[in-house]
């Protein structure tokens, strides 16, 4: 449960007699005060009076606060408006809802809300991260992402253990020289000792082997898929040995816990296909050969070896979002949408959203 605070909006006008133009503080009053009609469901209108700088011969207008200056609609719409569109409507439905409160809206102003809103969490986020965070897992993955009239690739880079967004960059994961300038930046960042990837080959290039190591769950899911498919195709041709080896690989790639180096027994299958070069035995040799070579590159953290938490973040922050819409409309948006998303979920169970709008 999160608790989210709005911003408020004032009914008392307050002297302030500091000119916006030249920063002295002399301002003189240069009219009453009059009552401007404003949009929001419990203010109908807010004052405001007019200040003259006998210094620089200036005016500018006092007004309470709940309203941003050039705007009708009250802080507190604004941001009921971003909450409800993070939280699942669409920029029409938001529009029908204030609407439903007398505060008529336009679906295109909600849009412009949310993106400047975005644009704020996005700052206020990478701020943040330069102030002397540190993290020891920096979970990294790719994602596609729709936009309008082409698509895109995206790189999210996640705090393993606290499952904190960390940064979001758009980029994909083909282009080799940019995720490894992006990776690097980021661990330099947050001092993170290790990277935590599926087995895409662009991050083998991009970190260290030292410092690299694979999510526990994609690599054993992706091999026990493969040595399924191959125990399928060695029964249906009724190679009773094979089947039984893949069998037994099967079991090996299943242990719990995992032997941190290659089990002997895995050594001597290793050994038995080294020189079949065809057929489905030569598929069982290139299958065997591949588990022993990254056997030692999968993490063997006892908190969590794995990179589920940076998949969820994707889902959580951008996928179940996108899969609502046809497509974001610029690569700003894109990008800032998974850190509106992040500071809505709050920090100890508070979202100030007077931060953002």
């Amino acid at each position: 449960m999160v608790r989210y605070k709005l911003p408020s909006v004032g009914t008392a006008l307050k002297l302030d007699r500091n000119c916006p133009h030249c920063g002295r503080g002399s301002g003189r009053i240069h009219s009453g005060v009059c009552r401007r009609g404003i949009r929001d469901w419990k203010v109908q209108a807010l004052a405001q009076r007019r200040m003259r700088c006998p210094w620089c011969g200036l005016t500018w207008t006092l007004r309470a606060e709940g309203v941003s200056a050039g705007r009708q609609r009250s802080d507190r719409l604004v941001g009921l408006g971003v909450l409800a569109y993070m939280l699942g409507m669409s920029y029409r439905q938001v529009a029908m809802f204030l609407g439903a409160l007398d505060c008529p809206v336009s679906k295109s102003s909600i849009e412009r809300d949310v993106s400047a809103a975005g644009l704020k969490a996005q700052a206020l986020h990478r701020a943040a991260l330069g102030k002397g965070l540190r993290v020891r897992v920096l979970g990294v993955d790719g994602t596609g992402v729709a936009l309008a009239g082409r698509s895109g690739g995206m790189l999210f880079f996640v705090d393993i253990a606290g499952g904190r967004l960390l940064a979001v960059e758009v980029v994909g994961e083909s282009d080799s020289r940019a995720v490894r300038k992006h990776v690097l930046a980021v661990m330099s960042a947050v001092g993170a000792e290790e990277v935590r990837t599926d087995e895409h080959p662009v991050y083998e290039r991009a970190v260290e082997e030292a410092h690299h190591r694979l999510c526990l769950t994609h690599w054993r899911k992706s091999k026990l898929k493969r040595a399924m498919e191959l125990y399928r195709q060695a029964v249906a041709a009724g190679r009773s040995l094979e089947a039984e080896n893949l069998h037994r690989l099967v079991e090996l790639l299943r242990l719990q816990p995992r032997p941190p180096t290659v089990p002997e027994e895995l050594e001597h299958l290793v050994v038995r296909y080294s020189r079949c070069r065809r057929g489905l035995l030569w598929k069982i040799n290139q299958l065997l050969q591949h588990v022993e070579r990254t056997w030692s590159k999968v993490s063997d953290d006892v908190a969590d070896p794995t990179n589920n938490s940076t998949e969820r973040l994707i889902g959580l922050t951008l996928k179940i979002r996108a899969k609502t819409m046809r497509g974001f409309k610029s690569l700003a948006k894109v990008q800032s949408h998974p850190y509106l998303a992040s500071f809505l979920r709050g920090t100890q169970g508070i979202c100030d959203l007077r931060a953002v709008i």
